[in-house]
């Protein structure tokens, strides 16, 4: 895991600074090793700033990457580049086929680390014949993982995302100047508003400026699983098989599980624990939280090591702004959900934790929220199979990019086995009927339990409802009380601009659901954002120009 950004000139050159200027407002997400590109120049070095003096000279194309050791055994330093010295790659995730694809190169490579990311290069060095997008859009395919990554061949550069949007890419154009960076933060500017690369779509930057293609997205697979028995074994197999997958190189001597005490975060330890690994469960909330009683309760049942973290209003107020600052939004929404997992991820990097694992996206696959009963009870299976696809191809944007920055702030990567390409695919030729049983069915997720109790979950909790008046961390109403003591008089714009920005499946279900919290809420956190921002514009982008080359 890592960070990556860049520049692209049209027909010129601006300094190099900007590049720094990134790469230090993003290092904790690459806190071990830091490398750059300058015109066909390279140059790698221990700390960021040890690369300032390369970064005083002026670039045509620019490219910055820090790094963060998860997968390959060497300290090795991207940029990765081709053996015949025409591409430069740099890459932000994971490549979970890596080895296999390995196998695929026809050519003899020179291969110099273990790393998956420098299979990529050497994958492209074999598609490419003189169009960039052509031999990125002819391998993005192949890769199985998460990934944001942008390659260059000296006259153009090609920006990628995963189709599942994992990790996140934000571009913005100042003049002839792109700029692109793994977070917003890098490329505020007081006016524009980074633009959001959507998962699947490649950004190209060449003399004609940034245009958006398609790259790689996931099908949409026909219906042909109607069997219960043939549902829950297929799913147990390629769930089985996703957790094993994101093992996979991995020297970690201890994983952390984002832990709730739901059925989908103790399948994911459990499954975890089958594998051999030692993990520590981490929970936040108050102390009377549902969230933490029932976490409790599970881990002793089960056996499993539970780290909480208990807040207080004192808690919450101070870390307000931190939390806003690295989750990048202030929707009252994005907050609430965003502080217990940022505080189980700070506990979990004070251990020493490097690599999470998260039970997102279950719900989203077999209709695990109430309110799919209700799509079921107005419009039927076939919209309710719509929906449950609208909202996992809105993950990205209510969730992913959020629980991204919230675990990297620390310094932590976070895997998803819900979210394998082939869990997706195998969970959405299941039928809906399958996954709820008419619309007064209030268990859901009827595939998944029965999978869950075969996969070694005790029945009593994979057959267990869940009562969402009962359920939550408990920090909603913490940041209404903070609100009303601190906000003063309320500004009504700044009220709307906070719902606008606000996301969630919670605002697609229901009219009672579009006004979700208190103005003051909302004003006070978007207060906080907007302070935020104004001190992150960066020279670069607020008063330089790009300069035209010297005749």
């Amino acid at each position: 895991m890592c960070t990556i950004c860049g520049h692209y000139v049209q027909g010129g050159h601006i300094c190099s600074s900007d590049i720094y200027d990134m790469l230090k407002k993003m290092d904790h997400r690459g806190p071990d090793t830091h490398g750059i590109y300058l015109d066909q120049q390279t140059h790698r070095a221990r700390q960021v700033d040890d690369l300032r003096d390369e970064l005083t000279s002026d670039s045509h194309i620019a490219l910055g990457h820090s790094r963060l050791s998860i997968v390959g055994r060497e300290q090795s330093t991207q940029p990765y580049v081709s053996c015949d010295g025409r591409l430069s790659l740099i890459h932000n995730g994971e490549i979970y086929n890596y080895q296999k694809l390995r196998t695929l190169l026809y050519q003899e490579h020179d291969i110099k680390t273990t790393s998956d990311s420098e299979v990529i290069v050497h994958l492209l060095e074999e598609s490419y014949r003189g169009d960039l997008l052509d031999a990125v859009q002819q391998i993005v395919g192949l890769l199985d993982g998460m990934y944001a990554l942008a390659v260059t061949d000296g006259k153009s550069v090609v920006v990628a995302r995963d189709p599942i949007g994992k990790k996140p890419i934000y571009y913005i154009q100042n003049g002839p100047a792109t700029y692109f960076a793994s977070e917003k933060k890098a490329l505020w500017n007081g006016r524009d508003e980074p633009v959001r690369l959507n998962p699947g779509e490649l950004l190209c930057i060449d003399d004609q400026g940034p245009r958006v293609e398609g790259g790689y997205r996931l099908e949409v697979p026909q219906i042909d699983i109607v069997d219960f028995r043939q549902a829950v074994e297929e799913y147990k197999k390629v769930l089985t098989r996703s957790v094993s997958k994101r093992l996979t190189g991995l020297t970690e001597s201890t994983l952390g599980v984002i832990f709730s005490g739901g059925i989908d975060s103790v399948l994911v330890a459990n499954l975890l624990m089958r594998e051999g690994k030692n993990i520590v469960c981490y929970c936040t909330g108050t102390a009377d939280s549902a969230d933490v009683q029932a976490a409790e309760a599970v881990a002793k049942d089960l056996g499993l090591e539970l780290k909480t973290s208990i807040i207080d209003e004192a808690t919450v107020e101070a870390l307000l702004p931190e939390v806003i600052e690295n989750v990048e939004e202030s929707g009252l929404l994005q907050v609430e959900v965003a502080i217990p997992m940022y505080l189980a991820a700070k506990l979990a990097a004070a251990d020493g934790i490097r690599v999470m694992y998260t039970g997102q996206a279950a719900d989203e696959l077999f209709a695990g929220y109430p309110w799919y009963n209700d799509v079921l009870a107005e419009h039927g299976y076939l919209r309710l199979h719509e929906k449950l696809w609208d909202d996992i191809n809105m993950l990205y944007s209510d969730t992913l990019e959020r629980e991204d920055k919230l675990t990297m702030a620390h310094s932590i990567e976070l895997r998803a086995p819900y979210l394998d390409r082939d869990v997706i695919l195998t969970a959405m030729r299941i039928s809906p009927r399958l996954k709820l049983e008419g619309a007064e069915d209030n268990l859901r997720k009827r595939v998944h339990r029965q999978a869950s109790a075969e996969l070694g979950v005790p029945p009593y909790l994979a057959f267990r409802t869940k009562d969402p008046a009962q359920s939550g961390s408990g920090i909603h109403q913490i940041i209404q009380n903070i609100a009303a003591a601190k906000a003063g008089v309320v500004e009504e714009k700044m009220v709307d601009k906070n719902i606008a920005r606000d996301k969630g499946s919670l605002y697609r279900y229901g009219d009672e659901y579009e006004h979700y919290g208190e103005s003051r809420a909302r004003f006070y956190l978007q207060r906080i954002e907007d302070d935020i921002r104004k001190r992150f514009i960066p020279p670069f982008l607020s008063c330089e120009r790009p300069q035209a080359p010297a005749a």
